[in-house]
């Protein structure tokens, strides 16, 4: 009774959940997919700061006060407010910049939330991977304890000698320390998980999902098109571009004068008069400041150029090198599926019954069961390591292949 109490409690702690239903929980807990989304706040916020207009002022002025008197005893007094505004032009590129800002930064977020995809997939997959690795070993243990069986039967009966009876113990003792040796990397591998999705402590992300197989079909070209057009790497480097393309626009706007306009209620001894003025600024000092903030723009503005055309280039060397991992890994599974598994299970099977017939020696027995375990465990790690290589080629080509 009580070991069934701590088995529901324990199971009262897991939540099982399929990869997308993973993605969704780690998105949603994710500290930097949510810093990611303020930083979107932020920009949208500084977006419209920078449309705003210098504060206006005003002062005040009081005159001809004789020596020894207060200053309510003025003759003159004056009051003006005064605004300054940009050249009307610098706010439209303003508002352009602050748009641009805008949509890097909400592509900036996609980027981190596909990054963290293919953080979730290939922790998740690593996981069911292992967990596959403990049932083979349970399998070996079972098949172990078979061969001990069969020992110590053939023992008893005086067909062999107690050293393949001691053997045989050996053998299983071995593969109930892989045992042990693989629980601890699940257990790890569920840590890994637990932790890339927030889980509180105690609970764990239990993968509802299992390492089956679908052969995929891909065309370079297509997934090359697809990446160049789509990723959002490539995105935020065209957008950068276009933004440093408005500080240029914004940097020439400099030469352009500021707009002054005032008003102005004076009062001369018993008489009020109202006033205006109107003034520019003159860039008088063009030569150094101006000029040399188009200088910097443009260059900025140049160097995000090679740096877009240089992350085309890197895009298509990753997409190109995840696409030949995931075939190499896809011939992998395919062989053994093939002929390996069926193949290493039948000579297991055939040299087990012949050494029950007293036709071949315990080596032979235990060679096949190695061989037909190895297989199974490598065939598990080749699964495992497909979807994995498929998870990177999302990433490279920002698409969600169905595995």
């Amino acid at each position: 009774m009580l070991f069934l109490s701590i088995q529901g409690i324990a199971q009262q702690q897991d939540t099982t959940i399929t990869l997308e239903t993973a993605v969704e929980i780690g998105v949603k807990n994710n500290l930097a997919i949510l810093a990611a989304e303020k930083d979107v706040a932020a920009t949208k916020g500084k977006a419209i700061a920078g449309l705003g207009i210098k504060d206006p002022e005003v002062t005040g002025e009081w005159d001809e006060i004789p020596k020894g008197s207060g200053v309510s005893n003025y003759n003159v007094r004056n009051i003006t407010i005064s605004q300054s505004i940009d050249f009307p032009t610098n706010y439209i590129h303003r508002k352009k910049r602050g748009d641009l800002d805008i949509e890097r930064s909400q592509v900036m977020l996609r980027e981190r939330k596909l990054e963290l995809r293919t953080q979730i997939e290939k922790v998740y997959y690593q996981l069911v991977g292992s967990r596959e690795q403990v049932n083979i070993i349970r399998e070996n243990i079972s098949l172990a304890e078979n061969f001990l069986d069969a020992a110590q039967k053939r023992y008893n009966a005086g067909k062999a000698p107690i050293l393949e009876v001691k053997r045989a113990q050996i053998v299983l003792s071995n593969i109930e320390n892989e045992l042990a040796v693989a629980q601890s990397n699940y257990e790890s591998n569920q840590a890994d998980l637990n932790a890339l999705l927030a889980f509180p402590d105690g609970k764990n992300a239990v993968p509802a999902d299992s390492l089956t197989y679908r052969l995929l079909n891909f065309n370079l070209n297509d997934l090359l098109q697809q990446a160049i057009e789509t990723h959002p790497l490539l995105l935020i480097n065209k957008l950068t571009t276009n933004i440093a393309d408005k500080n240029v626009s914004l940097a020439k706007g400099s030469y352009l004068p500021k707009i002054t306009g005032g008003y102005t209620v004076q009062k001369i001894g018993g008489n009020n008069f109202r006033g205006v003025e109107a003034g520019i600024s003159i860039p008088l000092w063009a030569p150094f400041n101006q000029r040399g903030q188009v200088m910097e723009s443009k260059g900025n503005l140049a160097a995000t150029k090679y740096r877009s055309q240089n992350a085309i280039l890197v895009r298509k060397a990753m997409v190109k090198g995840a696409y030949n991992k995931v075939i190499a890994a896809q011939e992998q599974v395919n062989k053994y599926l093939s002929n390996l598994l069926q193949q290493s299970e039948e000579l297991y099977k055939l040299t087990l019954r012949s050494y029950e017939e007293g036709k071949v020696g315990y080596l032979n027995v235990l060679d096949a069961q190695k061989s037909y375990i190895d297989i199974n465990k490598s065939y598990i790690n080749a699964l495992a390591n497909f979807k994995i290589q498929v998870a990177h080629l999302e990433f490279e080509t920002n698409q969600n292949f169905v595995q």
